[in-house]
């Protein structure tokens, strides 16, 4: 039974994980195709810009998405050495992954050209987040 309830949360998260990016993708899609969508989005834009995704703000995005790179990839090391079960090692993986795209997205010219970068940043930190989250209860699930 618990078995069940550990794969229902995980296909959860991991539905949660793909609708949010599709999102994403799909608000950016609509900003080409729809003026109200992207006259929301440049408002949107433009309040962000001057609050919490202004340049400094950016600059420490980059950073900390750097410093989590650096922390998951020594956590990855950590589950490799230690020989956790492969769900652990292959979730570690897909986490590093996740935190490189973070910080793919905030750092590259093709994103930050995009209507919608600032949604893309969130949808990109939430899905790393939710993973975070993921990774965290099957390491501590490992060890008890």
């Amino acid at each position: 039974m618990k078995k069940v309830i550990k794969l229902t949360l995980y296909i959860l998260a991991l539905i949660l994980q793909i609708s949010t990016l599709c999102g994403v993708f799909i608000v950016q899609y609509l900003t080409n195709k729809k003026a109200g969508v992207m006259r929301h989005v440049y408002s949107r834009k433009y309040q962000f810009e001057n609050s919490i995704f202004s340049q400094q703000n950016i600059s420490m995005l980059k950073v900390g998405s750097i410093l989590a790179i650096i922390l998951i990839l020594i956590f990855l090391m950590y589950v490799i050495k230690n020989k956790k079960d492969l769900f652990c090692k292959v979730q570690a993986s897909i986490t590093l992954i996740m935190s490189m795209a973070v910080y793919i997205v905030i750092s590259s010219n093709y994103f930050s050209e995009k209507l919608a970068y600032h949604y893309f940043i969130m949808g990109f930190a939430l899905v790393l987040l939710i993973q975070m989250i993921v990774l965290l209860s099957t390491a501590f699930a490992a060890k008890s």
